[in-house]
């Protein structure tokens, strides 16, 4: 008995036939173009073709990162497309020259099936569907096309065309609430071409998408915050959020006077900057990715320092200047158990008691600019903001208890912490404020902390106490991702 032999061009059959364009192909049609194919695996920066170049195969990305560029006057490159979703290559190149006008240079390793154009091209006349296919990927991306010309055009600022960007990476509507994760394989010259500005203000961008909490960011990965992408300020949740251009008149005084809600955001955000400090620390002394641990640290001590930076420089009222100084009585004590020495098991104690003393300090503070607000939906945004802070009050309290330094005390404050938080969600839901985007944002919350709660408890699963550790941050910082924008929706209503 005969051994069959394997199938040449199975690789090129596997990723077709479960390609969105061509997996509804007839057999005998797939089986055509399968025999007029190739697959090409390519490095990072290498040519899959030039401008000027004969068009005489269609190139199918299956995985992998590349830009599609031309050279405009001046020798100076101009992104047309960042390509990171399975797709065909200029479908728009394809069907109208018969040469590339510009040129597809990968910035990953990328995977790539070339299939000969001619046979493409009688493959789409024999089969309708195909054709309706080609008609619908050329029609969104004529569409797209037409809005980034316009936006850059008519209007849009900088961080809109980044925002839209951002979502359309996405490649799904996003939801009411939860995020959607991108993740930005190009680097920040070549997306900052894509959408038509400088490095400089793609970050000055990305910054006010932060500062808005639309996106959290983490190295390359993005998380599009859903709930806060609609237009709650407003009282329009069915209008997408908006960064519009400011006349001068408009701008004049700008970041001086806050809302009664961004006032209290920002009075109670050192609160969990103060938590994370804590955290980091113990992760840099247990050993526990020490590196990455460091470099967390000083991000968080300079955001620290920012935001009382701000606060004292918006001129605000007696009573909250009083809470502000005293938090400022605290911070060099705390900066100095940080900082001065490297972070070790004897002085972990001091270290946890001066995170506590910190955090009571600004607590006050929040808790005067929510009374000082005087608008109802000031409570809230201060509630918020409290359970922000709890979710990593939570996990500080969790790696010093693995470090064994936690005392009867601070056990009990971990466990009044974890009372505190159901307490706060269970009011911020029967509040909601009639908005259905936090609503739904509330139930997100509510799945997220019942996996950060499984997840605390011991499990035969982590093998390590650096992975138990390392699983709890995790679901940490989604937690934290999902209450603070929370708080965000909480200060849009207080105003």
């Amino acid at each position: 008995m005969s051994v069959p032999t394997r199938d040449p061009k199975w690789a090129q059959r596997d990723l077709l036939s479960h390609s969105p364009l061509f997996c509804g192909l007839a057999q005998p049609q797939l089986d055509e173009l399968i025999g007029a194919s190739r697959l090409h695996q390519l490095d990072a920066r290498e040519y899959l073709f030039r401008a000027g170049q004969p068009i005489r195969e269609a190139h199918l990305l299956v995985s992998g990162t590349l830009k599609r560029s031309t050279v405009l006057a001046g020798q100076k490159e101009k992104i047309i497309e960042l390509v990171q979703a399975q797709q065909i290559l200029g479908l728009g190149e394809l069907f109208g020259t018969s040469r590339y006008a510009c040129s597809a240079e990968t910035i990953t390793p990328c995977i790539v099936v070339a299939l000969e154009i001619s046979k493409l091209h009688a493959v789409i006349r024999q089969d309708l569907d195909l054709g309706w296919r080609i008609i619908q990927a050329l029609a969104e991306r004529q569409c797209a096309i037409e809005f980034d010309v316009t936006g850059h055009h008519f209007g849009l600022t900088g961080t809109q065309r980044v925002l839209d960007y951002l979502v359309a990476l996405a490649g799904v509507l996003p939801g009411l609430a939860g995020e959607s994760p991108v993740t930005l394989n190009a680097s920040k010259k070549i997306i900052a071409s894509r959408v038509g500005m400088t490095p400089e203000s793609f970050s000055r961008s990305l910054r006010q998408l932060i500062d808005n909490g639309v996106i959290v960011v983490e190295g390359r990965n993005v998380h599009i915050q859903n709930a806060t992408l609609l237009n709650t300020e407003v009282g329009n949740t069915g209008q997408r959020l908006s960064f519009c251009r400011r006349s001068p008149a408009a701008g004049a005084g700008f970041g001086i006077s806050l809302s009664p809600g961004a006032l209290i955001n920002l009075c109670g955000r050192p609160r969990v900057l103060s938590q994370r400090m804590a955290m980091a620390w113990a992760l840099i002394g247990q050993n526990i990715v020490p590196t990455k641990a460091a470099v967390k640290l000083r991000q968080l001590k300079t955001q620290f320092e920012r935001t009382l930076d701000r606060l004292g420089s918006i001129g605000l009222p007696d009573p909250l200047a009083n809470r502000l100084t005293t938090v400022m009585d605290v911070w060099p004590r705390y900066r100095e158990a940080l900082f001065h020495t490297a972070p070790a098991l004897a002085s972990a104690s001091l270290v946890l008691e001066l995170s506590e003393e910190i955090l009571e300090a600004i607590d006050h503070l929040a808790r005067e600019a929510a009374t000082h607000a005087a608008v109802p939906a000031a409570h809230y945004v201060n509630l918020a903001g409290r359970n922000r802070m709890l979710s990593q009050r939570i996990g500080k309290f969790f790696l010093f208890r693995e470090w064994g330094v936690c005392n009867d005390a601070m056990l009990q404050r971990m466990a009044d912490s974890w009372c505190e938080f159901e307490v706060n969600l269970a009011e911020l839901k029967r509040g909601g404020m009639s908005v259905p985007e936090l609503a739904a944002q509330l139930k997100e919350i509510a799945e997220q902390w019942q996996r950060f709660e499984s997840v605390l408890l011991p499990n035969l699963a982590n093998a390590s106490r650096s992975q138990h550790a390392l699983a709890v941050i995790a679901q940490g910082e989604r937690l934290l991702r999902y209450v603070d924008t929370t708080v965000k929706l909480c200060e849009r209503l207080a105003k």
